[in-house]
Order: structure tokens, then sequence, then C-alpha cells
């Protein structure tokens, strides 16, 4: 599953930018990944790609049934015969399963009890997703003999806000600039605690430790990587200081403390020495340019790495290993493509490249 993500990543997105997707003209960094290879849509925004979709698809004559709750599927043997379902107004709807069915429901991040059950010290973290990632599919079609894989792979995202709810702004400032060209430090002894470039897992259960961390860059890392912090600043979510002795009296910090590590932190970039933590440094540069920049981040439930078990085809497996005749499913529903920590970018990929597999199959039958 991961060499065919990998291997056909770049067709997806040359079949996006061909239906009329449009990225910016750089590459980003984010956790885990050794250099700069993410792409960025234009307006930074999932609806850079779903608009986009959803013009096609209905150009193609695509039916769309909106505020449409699945109830149950009905199987016969290896076979969907039907999927039942209701509407906002109560209305129960059997769709036919004439063909074949791709399932692309998404994760359960904001399912509580099942996080409390599969994870329990995440259980009184915040989530990024939407109230509605409740897993329900996945719940129904493993009642129904479906295997799922990996549930207790459930990852958090080290830079979300504690002032907002669900994914926010934050993550504009943390995740694209502080974390990979700044530091993290822990907010009662002002001192790094982790190589802020590995995975978004390792980085989000050192930060456990604290009630929350700090997210620290300057004014030369902001304007390198050319995003606007206005919004951010206006609600007070990033805070912006003239200098380090009033960044550490705004956060209740030692200021000798602060001074000291930045001073070190820099000092080994300067003299090319290896970092205690195992960043490297090659790739950043010394944080010297006022103003300096901060952001209180915790950890968020983010991405939920486990669900549906499926081969290369996209077909789902059953507790046998055996697929169903006409069952398909892509995306964060499934399981099985990126283990216990996803690099960042990569759940976006893996719905473009499983989704395009799924759909090119369930058309053969």
């Amino acid at each position: 599953l991961v060499k065919k993500v990998a291997s056909e990543a770049y067709e997806a997105f040359r079949w996006t930018e061909a239906m009329g997707v449009v990225y910016q003209d750089r590459l980003d960094f984010f956790g885990g990944h050794s250099v700069p290879r993410c792409l960025t849509t234009q307006n930074k925004k999932g609806k850079d790609f779903i608009n986009v979709m959803t013009k096609k698809a209905l150009s193609l004559g695509v039916r769309f049934h909106y505020r449409t709750t699945i109830e149950s599927f009905r199987f016969s043997d290896k076979v969907l015969k039907a999927v039942i379902a209701h509407d906002h107004k109560g209305m129960v709807h059997q769709f036919s399963a004439f063909k074949s069915v791709v399932v692309a429901s998404g994760g359960f991040g904001s399912n509580q009890t099942l996080i409390h059950q599969l994870k329990p010290h995440y259980k009184d973290l915040m989530s990024t997703n939407l109230p509605s990632a409740q897993g329900t599919v996945l719940t129904l079609l493993e009642a129904s003999g479906a295997k799922v894989i990996d549930m207790d792979a459930i990852q958090c995202g080290p830079w979300g806000s504690p002032l907002e709810k669900g994914f926010g702004l934050g993550p504009l400032f943390a995740d694209y600039i502080a974390l990979p060209y700044g530091v993290l430090l822990d907010p009662i002894h002002a001192k790094r605690f982790i190589n802020e470039r590995v995975d978004r897992q390792t980085v989000s259960e050192a930060m456990l430790r604290y009630p929350y961390a700090l997210a620290l860059t300057d004014a030369k890392m902001v304007l390198e990587r050319g995003w606007s912090l206005e919004a951010l600043i206006t609600k007070q979510i990033v805070t912006k200081h003239e200098n380090l002795e009033a960044l550490a009296k705004a956060y209740n910090l030692k200021s000798e403390a602060l001074q000291t590590t930045i001073h070190e932190y820099n000092h080994a970039i300067e003299k090319h020495e290896k970092d205690p933590f195992g960043k490297d440094l090659k790739v950043v540069s010394p944080l010297k340019t006022a103003p300096f920049y901060v952001m209180k981040t915790v950890p968020k439930i983010h991405h939920t790495m486990g669900g549906l078990a499926i081969d290369t085809n996209a077909r789902v497996l059953g507790v046998d290993n055996t697929p169903y005749i006409n069952l398909f499913a892509a995306g964060e529903c499934t399981g099985g493509v990126h283990g216990h920590s996803r690099l960042g970018s990569m759940a976006l990929v893996d719905g473009l490249v499983m989704g395009r597999t799924a759909g090119r199959e369930a058309t053969k039958r």
C-alpha cells in the first residue's frame, strides 16, 4: 500500500491540476519528512479540492444526496446488495448496489468514547475534526464482517491552539513556520525538549508532559515563509514581541533561561555543531531577527490511521482476509496505509491515489 501511494502520488497531483486545482509555487516541510516535498493549494484549504471535484462530478451527471445518514448495509455472502439510509426529514432510502460501492467516510477523530477505549490517555484532548467524524460507517461495516486494522493508531497534530475549537488558524503558524523553522519550548523551564522536525506523533507524545508548549520563531523565518499572520495576531493566537525579554515576561518565563536556550540553539547552528535532539541544523537559520513570534500549542487529535483493511486494488477485506466482490474503500476510513504515524500531507495523497484506484476498480464491474 505504501509503495502504491508513493509511486502514484505525482500522477494524482497532475490529475488534480488538470481538473483545476491551483497550487502555490513552493514546497513546504511537514512533520516527519526528510526534505520539503509538500505542495499546498492556493487558499490552503480542503475546499480547494472539494469545490473543483464537485463541479467536475456535477458536469458528469453525478447526483448527490446531502444530509443523508447511512443506517445499515445488506450483504449476501461477499456481495453488497444495498445501502439503507435516512435523510434529514426522516425519509428512509434504499440504494441498490447494482455495480459497486466505494466508501470514503473519513475517520473517527471526534468519537471520544471510541478514542478513550483505544487510547485512554487521549480522552481529554481536543480534536481538529468536525463533530461528524464519528466513524459510524466504519463501525457498521465492521459489524457486518469487514476486517479493521490499526484502530489504536490515533495521531495528534502538535500544532493546535488551545484558544480555538477544531483545526483553527493556529497551524498556519505552528505547522508551516514555527515547528519546521523555529523551536518548541516547555512552558516551565523555557527549554527545548524534542526535535521539532520529527513526525507529529513523536512530538505530540513529548508535549503531553506539559500543559502546553510554546512554538517560537523570529521575523526572518516569518518573512521567508511568506504567510500572513495578521488574523492570528488580531485574535491573539500568535503574539508578537520586540525582544526575548518581553516575550519571557508575557509568558511568565525566566528571561535568563529563555535567552540561554535561544543562544545555545543559535550557537549550534552557526558553529555547525550537532543538535542534542538530532535536528538537522543545516536547514534552519539562527533565531535573531526581532520581532519574535510565539504561540501556545497543544496536541489535538487529528487523524485516525486505523480502519477498513483493503488491498492495493482498494477492495475491502473480510475478517477471513478475502475481498468483498463489489465493496471498495479509500481515505481515512481505511487502515494499513500510514502505520502508526502518518507523515504530514500524506492523507490527501492517500485519498487521491486510493480514491482513484477505487473508482477505476469499481467501474470494471
